[in-house]
């Protein structure tokens, strides 16, 4: 532990903007106040990700609502407004979007647009402070705190790591080397930065010929959205230059803009299991870093896209040491200025002799597919968490359905405020299902038992394909 103390004492020294990037001003500081919140889900600040207003899926912050709170979202669907207000219970919350939406991150959009501003600072004033959460939070937002601040004379709360660290944090390559360094040479895959494509190309030529999977990330992009995959087959037909233009080629496709360095490494075989620990970073004042919980994501494709979750299945023996683990390296993060719900995701690989190892792939420093519904499902069952748990985000090209239609094709199933007991077992819709020209779903299920949990998940997922067109 001294020596995770030494580290941090250096990153500190190295990069003294950790904790200077917390000044914004009289008006700002880091914490969750008593007053009401203004929840933001806009992930069009994350690299690769959809411009604001192209998904729906910033409604998910919605259910972290609670009577009095602000959600502002990049488009409005009134069917889900009313699906929140009648079948959530949702009823006493201000839903917010520009309008028009005209580029720019919403948080920015928020202070530009004079009916916006108006309905933040007067509840703002009315309430004598309030706290900023959003789904990713970043220079933009602590920025907004700050004119918020401003304008009403009084204390904005930010609930979020400040600026320098959210950025490192959910920077991939920062990210292994400070597990490597913590944890130790073997944590992580073998990993290497590249500062330009043949460079690149050079990398991942080398690591192919020693008969590795190999992976091409864009470092600070979300999951799999910047990943290129590479198989040994594919691999061996390559030159330097002819690799140089393929990854050029598919690293343009993803939307990504020439920025070096990008991150080149080995894909691990035999994957048994993608475990991801839930943590949340309180200030240092208030204790270490806690686990709430150890998850497994699934993933599908060559990417390997998250398409849901549930609670992990490991021996207790590893989901210990992971969280032991993630609690380490998430103890540093707390020190460089890290506040608020975060997540390391990791795979569980077996060696030769079928011994199973941990390696950490990332750090989702922000609120994310999982941690969301968590958290909801704790405010539905007033945390008493049941112990089935499944978290469903899918895509379903071709297929159509609108909030009201779901709602309908999943009437028995929803989770409903009830006035004494909490729900046992319930379905929540986390976002409207409707796309330009696919269905999303995106659901929470919870039961009493893992079993039930799955054959509830799947039975509202043929529900919503029957009840859907296309």
């Amino acid at each position: 532990m001294s020596n995770d103390n030494t580290l941090t004492n250096q990153l500190l020294a190295d990069e003294p903007a950790f904790l200077s990037s917390l000044d914004f001003g009289p008006h700002v500081t880091q914490g969750t106040g008593a007053g009401p919140s203004l929840l933001i889900g806009d992930m069009s600040q994350i690299s690769l990700m959809q411009p604001p207003g192209s998904s729906y899926l910033d409604y998910r912050m919605a259910h972290l609502a609670k009577p009095g709170d602000i959600v502002l979202v990049g488009r409005r669907d009134p069917e889900f407004d009313s699906y929140l207000a009648q079948v959530r219970g949702l009823d006493d919350i201000t839903i917010l979007a520009p309008d028009p939406l005209d580029g720019g991150p919403i948080a920015t959009k928020a202070m530009e647009k004079d009916l916006l501003q108006q309905a933040i600072t007067d509840i703002t004033r009315k309430h004598g402070g309030l706290t900023v959460k959003s789904y990713l939070t970043t220079g933009t937002i602590w920025r907004l705190a700050q004119q918020i601040g401003a304008a009403t004379g009084c204390t904005i709360n930010v609930s979020g790591p400040a600026p320098r660290i959210s950025e490192r944090a959910n920077d991939k390559l920062w990210f292994t080397r400070l597990a490597r360094t913590i944890i130790g040479a073997s944590a992580v895959p073998p990993t290497m930065p590249a500062y330009g494509p043949d460079a690149a190309a050079a990398v991942a030529l080398k690591l192919g010929k020693s008969g590795e999977q190999v992976v091409v990330k864009v470092p600070d992009s979300a999951g799999s959205a910047g990943n290129i995959r590479l198989d040994s087959t594919l691999m061996a037909q390559q030159t330097i230059q002819s690799l140089e233009t393929l990854l050029l080629d598919r690293l343009h496709a993803t939307g990504w803009a020439d920025r070096f360095p990008i991150l080149v490494g080995v894909w691990d075989r035999h994957v048994t299991h993608s475990p991801s620990v839930q943590m949340w970073l309180p200030h240092t004042t208030d204790g270490r870093p806690i686990s709430l919980g150890v998850f497994e994501q699934a993933v599908m494709g060559q990417a390997g896209a998250f398409i849901g979750a549930v609670r992990s299945t490991l021996p207790k023996a590893m989901q210990d040491e992971l969280v032991a683990q993630a609690t380490r390296i998430a103890a540093v993060l707390q020190r460089l200025g890290y506040y608020g719900n975060c997540s390391l995701d990791a795979v569980i690989y077996k060696d030769e002799s079928g011994t199973r190892h941990i390696h950490w792939i990332e750090c989702n420093g922000r609120w994310t597919g999982v941690s969301i519904p968590l958290i909801t499902l704790d405010n539905i069952t007033r945390g008493k968490r049941p112990e089935g748990i499944v978290v469903v985000q899918q895509t379903l090209q071709g297929r159509v359905i609108g909030t009201t239609r779901a709602v309908e094709a999943l009437d028995d199933m929803l989770a409903r405020p009830g006035s004494d007991a909490a729900p046992a077992n319930g379905v929540v819709l986390m976002s409207p299902p409707s796309g330009a020209r696919s269905m999303v779903i995106n659901l929470l299920v919870f039961a009493e038992s893992q079993s039930a949990a799955d054959e509830m998940a799947q039975r509202a997922i043929t529900l919503l394909r029957t009840h859907s067109t296309g």
